[in-house]
């Protein structure tokens, strides 16, 4: 429930009082306005209903802390706050009540209110002397950019490269794991096939014919060297032709197949090195010993990981016999 009272309350000697330090203003000067209120000193006052606007035609612009002032001789205190106004109508201007609601103790449900009587305030309009010349319109004055103003943009640019950077390192990231998606997803072509076809394109290609044993003897070498490479992971590629003998013999292949290899590769170094000139049976010697090595090797591997698998089987079918073995011995225990 609540109880209105005017702005004087006799009965308790409770009052709200406004003021104002002016009695005139320019239309959007500021003036000061005075609320007190006098009550009991325990008694709990909401000063929250005092918005930042008083009425459509006066604001509030600021709002000082409340001061308490005892009266002697009394219970009594004088609660103050001083607010700042301004208004932009003209003429008399009216200054509404302003109310404020309080009760006698926390647990008390009553809510009684006092009011500030209305006052008015008189507003003059802003003259303007026609009578003086019109001045030309300044540009702004340029300022120079102080270091402060500067760290925000530096920032955002430093995070902008950063991003960016980001981006292209994800965008790199995710195409090399696809390119490796791709790569693995295409089938390997077994060295045997690769060498076999390259061969073929070599006896086509009439190099030697040609004169050009140079180019025959690398284009020969090479396809010997990658053969190696796949097919029995040895490195020839870098290797110089000693270095790629010293790996070969350490496969166990037979003299035969060792030597055709070995024969082909002194040819070669003396055509690249030393500029020697074979003559055509050399040359068609050369081409068939590369051949028939790489045929021979390749069966030779092949045997070679039939007789691995069969070795990997038998070991695996005796230590399933010896298990099961020890097994049945175990029951008999």
């Amino acid at each position: 429930m609540v109880l209105f009272c005017d702005n004087h309350c006799f009965a308790q000697n409770i009052y709200a009082n406004g003021s104002i330090d002016k009695d005139s203003i320019l239309a959007g000067q500021t003036f000061n306005y005075k609320l007190d209120v006098r009550m009991p000193n325990d008694y709990i006052v909401d000063w929250s209903e005092i918005k930042d606007t008083l009425s459509n035609n006066i604001d509030i612009i600021k709002r000082s802390d409340i001061s308490m002032t005892p009266i002697n001789n009394s219970n009594d205190v004088i609660l103050s706050q001083l607010l700042t106004m301004t208004t932009f109508d003209t003429g008399y201007v009216e200054i509404p009540k302003i109310g404020l609601k309080y009760s006698k103790s926390t647990n008390d449900t009553n809510i009684y209110a006092c009011y500030t009587e209305y006052m008015d305030i008189y507003v003059k309009a802003v003259s303007i002397d026609t009578t003086m010349a019109y001045k030309p319109i300044k540009m702004p004055i340029k300022q120079n950019i102080t270091f402060e103003e500067t760290i925000p943009y530096v920032g955002g640019a430093i995070i902008l490269a950063a991003l960016i950077l980001l981006a292209i390192y994800l965008i790199r990231k995710f195409n090399k794991k696809e390119e490796k998606i791709e790569e693995e997803a295409k089938p390997q072509i077994p060295a045997i096939v690769t060498a076999r076809e390259r061969l073929s394109q070599l006896k086509d290609s009439t190099l030697w014919q040609s004169g050009k044993f140079k180019e025959y003897y690398t284009d020969l070498t090479d396809i010997a060297r990658e053969y190696l490479e796949g097919q029995f992971n040895i490195d020839a590629i870098e290797m110089t032709s000693d270095e790629i003998l010293d790996e070969v013999r350490k496969l166990q292949l037979d003299d035969s197949t060792f030597g055709k290899l070995q024969n082909t590769l002194t040819t070669a170094d003396l055509v690249k090195f030393a500029k020697a000139n074979p003559s055509s049976s050399q040359n068609e010697q050369a081409f068939n010993d590369i051949n028939t090595f790489v045929e021979d090797s390749y069966v030779f591997h092949q045997e070679m990981e039939k007789k691995k698998t069969e070795e990997a089987k038998a070991k695996k079918n005796n230590f399933e016999k010896e298990t099961t073995e020890n097994q049945e011995m175990e029951e008999t225990k």
